[in-house]
């Protein structure tokens, strides 16, 4: 485990005013591969901003995969949040390491610096304004969400079965490139491998419906982005309770891709998707599968089952307070204005 040499860092360029979060103690998680690399400049920043307003914090790089999770095992218990310096994968780990406390009222904040940022552009977490993102991670507004229960491990934003997961799988060993490597992969599937080979035959069983056959993509989320920018699940809330899922039945490669760009920050809806919502799901695999979780991938063999659901109000997160202009906000909302409840 390797730490912080806080002589190390620059001096910090800025001055801030802070709410009661200034008080508490920090643990600070930064995945230095994180967005090819730039997560350890985004995580020096913050931590000499912390280190200037003399915010009490531990800071750790992680190593390999599993890491942050390990160590928000050991350290969780001597402080008050738990900050992620990365993308969605590492707020998976952070987060199940979090939940294996029993009862855990600790919080989480994130300072964006991973690929996509799916949690964080859901909620309003700038990846463009360091300062907005200190101040929301310092200040004492919070809200508690939903997880998503995905067999033994929780979900935060989605869990999907299909060609999304079998791109990410494909560009593993791209790191430092990924979202280039997610469009070529992409392309490659599309206009030189067999598109169909990526539609897998599932049944999947919500409270109400069953689903079965062949399917191109099936997401289960509790908000409305997916991908940064597609407007998958345009019904999820993060605080209701229930599980949204869109899915894409057989479809030929351009169809597909013009569908996906239909809803590119926008609310489109389709009547080729099929919409569900549940509190609980099973995904049965008719034949073998990659899965995504946050974006991090795993194999399903035919025969295996993932069982789906919903976590109420198992995680306190630090966030905005108000939606940014123009921002879909993914709560149950209080008013027309978007002005969130228990604040």
């Amino acid at each position: 485990m390797e730490r912080f040499s806080m002589q190390s860092f620059r001096k910090p360029d800025m001055k801030l005013e802070l709410a009661t979060g200034r008080s508490q103690r920090y643990l600070v998680v930064i995945n230095p591969v994180s967005r090819g690399g730039k997560a350890v400049k985004e995580g020096t920043w913050l931590i000499n901003n912390l280190r200037k307003l003399n915010v009490k914090h531990d800071a750790f790089f992680t190593e390999t995969p599993g890491h942050a999770e390990k160590i928000v095992r050991r350290w969780l218990e001597y402080v008050d949040v738990v900050v992620v310096v990365g993308g969605d994968g590492t707020i998976n780990e952070v987060v199940n390491g979090m939940l294996s406390a029993e009862g855990c009222s600790k919080q989480l904040a994130v300072f964006p610096a991973g690929t996509a940022d799916d949690f964080c552009n859901n909620v309003g977490i700038p990846r463009n304004d360091r300062k907005k993102a200190l101040e929301i991670l310092l200040t004492d507004r919070s809200r508690t969400i939903d997880l998503i229960k995905v067999n033994d491990r929780y979900a935060v934003v989605s869990t999907g079965v299909g060609v999304d997961a079998e791109i990410a799988y494909k560009t593993l060993s791209h790191k430092s490139v990924r979202i280039a490597a997610y469009f070529a992969v992409g392309l490659r599937l599309v206009f030189i491998e067999r598109f169909r080979n990526s539609q897998k035959a599932l049944r999947i069983t919500s409270e109400h419906r069953e689903h079965e056959g062949k399917f191109l993509i099936a997401v289960f989320g509790n908000a409305p982005l997916y991908a940064r920018y597609v407007f998958w699940m345009p019904e999820a809330k993060m605080d209701d309770g229930i599980i949204n899922m869109s899915a894409l039945g057989p479809m030929s490669p351009l169809p597909a891709w013009l569908l996906f760009l239909k809803c590119w920050k926008q609310d489109y809806r389709s009547e080729k998707v099929i919409y569900d919502s549940s509190s609980s799901y099973k995904v049965e695999f008719l034949e073998d599968s990659f899965i995504q979780t946050d974006g991090e991938v795993y194999r399903y063999n035919t025969g295996e089952v993932l069982n789906i659901s919903t976590a109420p109000k198992a995680l306190s997160v630090r966030m905005p307070d108000t939606p940014p202009e123009g921002h879909h906000w993914p709560f149950v909302e209080s008013s027309r204005t978007g002005t969130p409840k228990e604040l």
